[in-house]
């Protein structure tokens, strides 16, 4: 976990630890980044803003340090631009600061287990935040390399077991990203999914690495 207020970090550690979670604390973005590097944790904690910098421009390098580590922004600063910014750089969760503890342990188990500990509400008010005129589309950018993997799966009309083994995954983990990829896209089917992609197929700024792919 990573915070500059020592309080906030000693208490909410020892809460942590007697919860059964091994802590390292840190009170930096580049120390989060560190430490995330070394020790190779299931969860990041980390605080929107530091007097070194923005938690949030840290995400992109704590999972480029260790992939697997899902990072949960838990801040007192819930305004559109940081949950938008934040899931746009990859954040697994987002928990304000003033939220009960029960709901950070359940954002960390959540984010631990592959899905997006946010409020759905929360979630959608971020994503509709900007006024995106005639650009239906502009959630895209708000996907993961693996959840543009999984909407070319949804799109060519693959189940979840046949996802799950094109991915390489189990079928739990791959039903858990389609359940991301409907919710970031603000659609609740997959079929909606397919539909909201083939009416604007020309403009899908599908990456690179999934067109390369044996999708």
């Amino acid at each position: 976990m990573c915070d500059d207020h020592a309080l906030i970090l000693d208490a909410l550690g020892v809460a942590l630890s007697e919860e059964g979670h091994d802590v390292v604390k840190t009170r930096s973005p580049q120390e989060a980044i560190d430490a995330v590097r070394e020790h190779q944790p299931q969860v990041c904690l980390l605080d929107a803003h530091y007097p070194e910098g923005s938690g949030i421009e840290a995400i992109a390098e704590i999972r480029a340090a260790s992939p697997e580590t899902k990072v949960v922004l838990f801040s007192g600063d819930a305004s559109l631009q940081v949950v938008t910014g934040a899931i746009a750089a990859g954040a697994a969760g987002f928990v304000r600061k003033d939220r009960p503890l029960r709901e950070l342990l359940e954002a960390i188990a959540t984010a631990a287990r592959g899905q997006l500990a946010i409020d759905p509400s929360l979630l959608q008010d971020s994503l509709r935040a900007r006024d995106h005129g005639d650009d239906q589309l502009w959630m895209l950018n708000f996907l993961t390399d693996r959840e543009w993997q999984v909407l070319r799966c949804i799109v060519d009309g693959l189940s979840t077991v046949q996802i799950a083994k094109m991915l390489q995954v189990r079928p739990s983990t791959a039903r858990t990203h389609v359940q991301n990829v409907l919710a970031k896209l603000g659609v609740h089917s997959r079929l909606q999914a397919s539909a909201l992609v083939a009416a604007h197929a020309r403009h899908v700024p599908w990456p690179a690495h999934v067109r390369a792919s044996s999708f």
